[in-house]
């Protein structure tokens, strides 16, 4: 998600710059990630089209073929992008937070991750929604995500613990079926009222996520 970084993602200067081929190479990169996102969410998976992907990036279409294979290629690696790029972003929010409790880290945690893909809807949808539609290529992918999630909120209970939050770390099955109820339910706003009601999700996610914990080994 475009939002989620600090890093340019539009048009390289025209004409003589300092940019190295190995940062030409990282922004080209970027920006056609960042198109596909939008690209799918917008058109659709079974719509977009390299042209629509290269259009929204403002690159040759030569140049997208010297970084991708293809369309199902570029939307792995723009699905992988997108989610890195949020989970660093929500990682530093969380570092930079400071020391509080177990229940305030979870709830800071869903407050930043949902206000991200409500501020970017089209990348929302294309990585909770057309993952599903692209299918096989995303498979392997989305198992990823879902573990770096996973390890994620596992960091998250250790910190509980440490603090005395909690007794004891929590079930990791128990974390696994928390990450495919919030899949399920972004999936469900996104289709009944869209990204921007995504925020309201936080409160739900936080209470779900404290009980699990709590009577993880009740």
């Amino acid at each position: 998600m475009s939002s989620t970084t600090d890093e340019p993602t539009g048009p390289l200067p025209r004409g003589r710059h300092r940019l190295s081929r190995d940062e030409v190479r990282s922004s080209q990169y970027r920006r056609l990630c960042t198109a596909a996102l939008v690209a799918v969410g917008e058109l659709g998976y079974a719509a977009t089209t390299v042209a629509d992907i290269v259009s929204r990036a403002q690159v040759a279409r030569r140049t997208f073929y010297a970084l991708f294979s293809g369309k199902d290629e570029c939307f792995a690696a723009a699905y992988d992008f997108g989610v890195e790029t949020g989970l660093r972003t929500l990682q530093s929010t969380i570092a930079a937070a400071g020391e509080m409790s177990f229940p305030a880290r979870v709830r800071l945690s869903f407050d930043v991750w949902l206000a991200a893909l409500a501020g970017e809807p089209a990348a929302a949808r294309a990585l909770y929604v057309e993952t599903l539609v692209a299918g096989g290529p995303l498979v392997e992918h989305r198992a990823r995500v879902h573990r770096m999630f996973a390890a994620y909120m596992i960091d998250i209970a250790r910190c509980g613990v440490d603090s005395g939050d909690l007794t004891s770390e929590p079930d990791p099955q128990l974390i696994d079926m928390l990450l495919g109820g919030i899949d399920d339910r972004v999936r469900a706003c996104l289709h009944e009222r869209g990204a921007e009601d995504l925020p309201e999700l936080s409160s739900l996610f936080t209470r779900t996520a404290l009980a699990l914990c709590a009577g993880a080994h009740g």
